[in-house]
């Protein structure tokens, strides 16, 4: 771009412009005689601009500043100004002779690293989302100080959020928060229904504004430009928009900008939402833990059979922060759907109390409204508002405590529908993948209890009670043990993605799924009493081996497995019981311990089988009382095969624990 050359006098008063500097101030050569460039400085650097000016006028050096000056359309751009003086035969300045080079684009660029560079660094430390788009909007307005930058996310419901406008029009904001996305929904909307940028020139004529055309006029908006905001999957994660207060098309310079900040909002949207499900991945994983620990310590310990689907029930309300729960049986017989049991005001209901008798606790499935299709696809079903449905028998039963929401979860036996769990709330509620499977998983458990219920009628209690407790260990070894593994992994992705590791997020994600899939393969094992996979063909020190690997893996835990002594086959209850019983105290260590070592001997020799574990955790008192089915697990496994549980443990000292079995107590396998 050429430069726009001047002449002034030694007073600093224009003599001359050449034509470039004429078509930028619009001034006429007449007119700009006498013009002091102190009346198209941008106030904000005449201050500097001046000082440095008087400084080289009474020293006559060679003047070099930059600053902003007013265009002819009243619009600032910077420029690099310089200029030497001409001086007399005695060595007075009688002129001076500048030039004044246009450098608006690079300053902008400037700007918008400087910009990026501090909002990147804002996502590295974790700062807030919302200050996060605040400083971009801030950015933005500060390098166009006519526009009013803001960004919009878009929820779950396909529906615009307020992110960031701190200079916009609040009313025009408060309008816009909750719209539904469409194909005419402004700029905004448009844009991030057809996820492409929508540019609108004249917000007065354009069409699709026709809703909203009037609000936007009263704000002062007549031009708007919407980008949608994409994830790594091209989700539509929100909308980056600049508005005008006058019709107008965005440059080159402005497309450029509009790349640059649509990306930066896309890292912090996007690492803002994956921390965010890091999080609820880990609250729901030791909400699983928590509850699965709960109502096994309920099947294991629970005197009166009628009162486990009331535990289970309990546990999914409090899991949920629910305001109730039921479970409805299908009878095949009949073809009705049965009430069973509800846990409504912090008390169980039967189908004896008064109130359900009144409401009719017994339906043919077909009035049953919408459940016929959940004993039918065996998938949930979210009835997110029960007054906006048809009538359905205990509707108005249900609305008269205030229920809004009901989640129906299908309970399965051998693959097929046999009951349904209705999870019920007071608020409108939607359900995170993780929550479906934790509520599929605690609707499961209730259908177990209702069917050791109904073992229990059938005078096989003495069996029936041994294989409770039989699934109750395995169950508790397997889900509540493995989450545990779980947890540590989902612990160890959230301090890399702190520490910015994410190359090893990943693989710690992949690794608490796999655990997952695992724990619940083992658990559908044990209830139909297989062997647990891990001991398909693999001897027991090469299973024990795995599992302290895969357990320990991504932990500080440094883990040492022994096998000493001619390995010799074992029954394979006791291989399972020996298993098992190291999954329990390697949880047990990582959940309360906190070791940095943790030891296990397995010792093969001619009198005795036996297993010592060991680790430098901060101990317990063995005497104290201890809540939980671990130890209680650990000694009946032991003393079903004849053998000696000891432990050694002391506060700040760490935990021994070892497990004898004598060789001639071995049954024939």
């Amino acid at each position: 771009m050429p430069a726009h050359a001047w002449c002034a006098g030694p007073d600093g008063y224009n003599v001359f412009c050449n034509q470039q500097w004429l078509d930028y101030s619009g001034f006429t050569q007449e007119a700009a005689r006498g013009w002091s460039w102190r009346d198209a400085i941008h106030p904000e650097d005449a201050g500097a601009f001046v000082k440095k000016w008087s400084e080289v006028s009474a020293t006559g050096a060679p003047f070099d500043a930059e600053a902003r000056f007013r265009r002819f359309d009243d619009e600032y751009h910077w420029f690099l100004v310089r200029a030497v003086p001409l001086r007399d035969e005695s060595g007075a300045i009688i002129k001076w002779f500048g030039t004044n080079t246009n450098i608006d684009e690079r300053k902008k660029a400037d700007a918008v690293r400087a910009g990026e560079n501090k909002i990147l660094e804002m996502v590295a430390a974790g700062k807030p989302m919302t200050a996060i788009l605040e400083e971009l909007c801030f950015l933005v307005d500060s390098i166009s100080p006519d526009s009013m930058a803001s960004v919009l996310l878009v929820d779950s419901a396909n529906r615009l959020r307020k992110g960031a406008a701190p200079r916009f029009p609040k009313e025009f904001i408060s309008l816009v928060d909750g719209i539904e996305i469409g194909p005419a929904v402004g700029s905004c909307g448009t844009a991030a229904y057809r996820q492409e940028q929508v540019i609108v020139t004249d917000i007065e004529t354009d069409p699709l504004f026709a809703d909203y055309r009037e609000m936007a006029l009263k704000c002062g908006l007549r031009a708007g430009w919407s980008t949608p905001i994409l994830s790594s999957d091209r989700s539509v994660l929100g909308v980056f928009a600049i508005y005008w207060n006058t019709a107008r098309s965005p440059s080159p310079a402005h497309f450029q900008l509009i790349d640059q900040i649509t990306r930066m909002a896309a890292i912090a949207i996007e690492r803002q939402r994956s921390q965010e499900a890091l999080r609820a991945s880990e609250r729901f994983a030791r909400g699983q833990v928590n509850a699965f620990t709960r109502t096994v310590e309920a099947l294991a310990m629970e005197s009166e059979t009628d009162g486990l689907v009331g535990h289970v029930l309990r546990t999914i309300t409090d899991e949920f922060d629910a305001h109730s729960s039921s479970v409805w049986r299908k009878d095949q017989a009949s073809g009705q759907v049965n009430f069973e049991v509800a846990f409504e005001g912090g008390k169980l209901l039967t189908k004896s109390d008064a109130s359900i008798i009144a409401v009719k606790p017994y339906l043919p499935i077909k009035d049953f409204w919408p459940l016929p299709q959940d004993f039918r696809t065996g998938k949930p079903t979210v009835l997110e508002d029960i007054s906006q449905v048809p009538a359905f028998p205990w509707r108005d039963h249900l609305l008269a405590q205030g229920i809004i929401t009901i989640f129906c979860v299908p309970m399965l036996i051998a693959g097929q529908v046999a009951g349904v769990t209705g999870i019920r709330f007071t608020r409108k509620r939607t359900f995170r993948p993780e929550e479906v499977e934790l509520a599929k998983a605690l609707a499961n458990q209730a259908m177990l209890a209702m069917e050791l219920t109904r073992l229990s009628a059938q005078n096989r209690q003495t069996a029936i009670m041994a294989e409770r407790n039989r699934m109750a260990r395995d169950i508790h070894d397997t889900l509540a043990q493995g989450f545990t593994g779980v947890i540590i992994q989902l612990e160890a992705a959230e301090e890399a993605m702190c520490q910015g590791r994410s190359s090893n997020v990943s693989a710690h994600l992949e690794h608490a799924g796999e655990l997952a899939r695992e724990s619940l393969c083992e658990a559908r094992r044990s209830v139909q009493a297989l062997r647990p996979r891990a001991l398909e063909g693999t001897p027991l020190g090469a299973a024990l081996t795995d599992l302290v690997a895969k357990m320990t893996s991504g932990t500080t835990v440094e883990a040492k497995l022994a096998v000493d002594g001619e390995p010799r086959e074992l029954p394979p209850e006791w291989e399972n019981n020996l298993l098992r019983i190291g999954q329990e105290v390697l949880t047990n260590a990582l959940r309360h311990a906190h070791p940095t070592e943790f030891h296990a001997r397995l010792l093969f020799d001619a009198s005795e089988i036996s297993l010592h574990l060991r680790d430098n955790g901060c101990g317990f008192d063995p005497m104290e009382r201890h809540e939980g089915f671990g130890l209680l697990g650990i000694r009946e496994r032991t003393e079903s095969m004849g053998g000696k549980f000891t432990i050694a443990s002391a506060k700040g000292q760490g935990a021994s624990i070892s497990v004898v079995l004598p060789i001639g107590t071995t049954p024939q396998a």
